[in-house]
């Protein structure tokens, strides 16, 4: 008897997530509501909080689920780009990926920096943990371009040009300041990656 209890809990989990997810990239995270989500679900109010400590809790698993489908759509990437062989262009194709991915996803995308000003000190620990993970991503091309650099300085390397990405992203599809299409904004993307791919290599020479 424990043993179904269990599997339909984890079932209502699942389905809690999916449709927690959905809803936040159709209406975005700020219009989520537990009782939505209950009714959606087919359960009681009380039931998602005897899964989940609390709604932060939940969009918080949301938002590793967007990172793991981030981290699947640059496995993806690299798989279908043989050209990507040197740290240049796969730095440009790391940019250029995550820029699709947030064109593709963005309420899910936007989620994740909403929901980290509520996280505090209970999810820092993971957040930091799944940040590293991403920025993982970028440090290991960055060890070819530089090779004689650490550990410490390759990871703040990149996340100086993960933030230097990221701000591109921001600003061009949020139109808070700029108004450029995706196009130009990849455009953008690769002329800031290959500057500082080419700044680096004229500092080694």
């Amino acid at each position: 008897m424990a043993g179904k209890t269990q599997v339909r809990r984890e079932k209502l989990r699942e389905d809690l997530l999916e449709i927690a997810e959905r809803r936040i990239a159709e209406t975005g995270y700020r219009a989520l509501t537990a009782r939505d989500l209950a009714a959606d679900a087919g359960c009681a109010v009380g039931a998602i909080y005897n899964i989940f400590k609390d709604m932060d809790a939940l969009v918080a698993d949301v938002n590793s689920r967007t990172g793991v489908r981030l981290e699947q759509a640059v496995a993806e990437a690299f798989a279908g780009n043989a050209a990507a062989s040197t740290p240049k262009r796969q730095l440009v194709l790391l940019g250029r990926t995550y820029l699709s991915f947030v064109v593709d996803n963005p309420l899910l995308w936007s989620a994740i920096f909403e929901h980290a000003s509520r996280m505090g000190q209970a999810f820092a620990g993971r957040r930091e943990t799944e940040n590293a993970r991403l920025i993982g991503h970028i440090v290991r091309p960055l060890r070819l371009l530089l090779p004689e650099a650490g550990e410490e300085r390759l990871e703040l390397v990149a996340r100086a040009l993960f933030a230097a990405v990221h701000g591109i992203v921001s600003l061009g599809l949020q139109r808070r300041f700029l108004t450029e299409s995706p196009d130009e904004v990849a455009t953008q993307i690769t002329f800031i990656v290959e500057a500082f791919c080419d700044g680096v290599a004229v500092q080694k020479g």
